[in-house]
């Protein structure tokens, strides 16, 4: 029973990431590299709050991830590993998704897209259409947010007005269907 909780938070942290990656960066043409950035400095950061928060109680690293049960202060309880993954994977996740966009070029460009796939995700209570994009090189989701009328269908060629990210990847700005 004692290993039921890493599993389920395992599950849980995956699927969490999974929803959120799909709400920040849907209209981003990345396959999902600023996702893998965002965890990866997100867990690198839990883990030095994590050797801070145990230097500044014990003056040593002996234990990351648990306190002795008579030893640790309230404080420390509450902003446990697992809930300092959370949020530090969440704050990577805003920082880079709001930088991307904030600081992006103003210099708009076109590009034809072909539909290879049509679909739904559920984020918690809401259900998102999203099309499969491929240029012929590369294959990336987009969103079309909770509009339940996709026009598009597979094989379908679209016009797709892009800008560059601060991050390098193309943000989507309009989609329309090539005439």
């Amino acid at each position: 029973m004692n290993h039921l909780f890493p599993l389920a938070f395992i599950g849980f942290y995956g699927a969490a990431i999974s929803q959120l990656s799909f709400l920040v960066f849907s209209d981003v043409l990345d396959d999902g590299v600023l996702t893998y950035v965002a965890v990866g400095l997100g867990l690198l950061a839990a883990a030095v709050v994590r050797l801070y928060q145990k230097w500044g109680h014990d003056k040593s690293a002996n234990i990351i991830i648990e306190y002795k049960p008579d030893s640790s202060p309230f404080h420390y309880k509450i902003l446990n590993f697992p809930a300092i993954v959370v949020l530090t994977t969440m704050g990577s996740m805003g920082i880079i998704a709001v930088t991307n966009h904030k600081f992006s070029s103003n210099e708009v460009t076109h590009k034809e897209y072909r539909v290879t796939g049509v679909g739904q995700q559920r984020v918690r209570y809401d259900i998102f259409e999203y099309v499969r994009l491929s240029d012929g090189i590369s294959e990336t989701s987009y969103s079309l947010g909770t509009d339940t009328s996709n026009p598009y269908k597979v094989g379908d060629q679209l016009k797709v007005k892009l800008r560059t990210g601060l991050w390098g990847y193309d943000i989507v700005d309009e989609i329309s269907k090539k005439h």
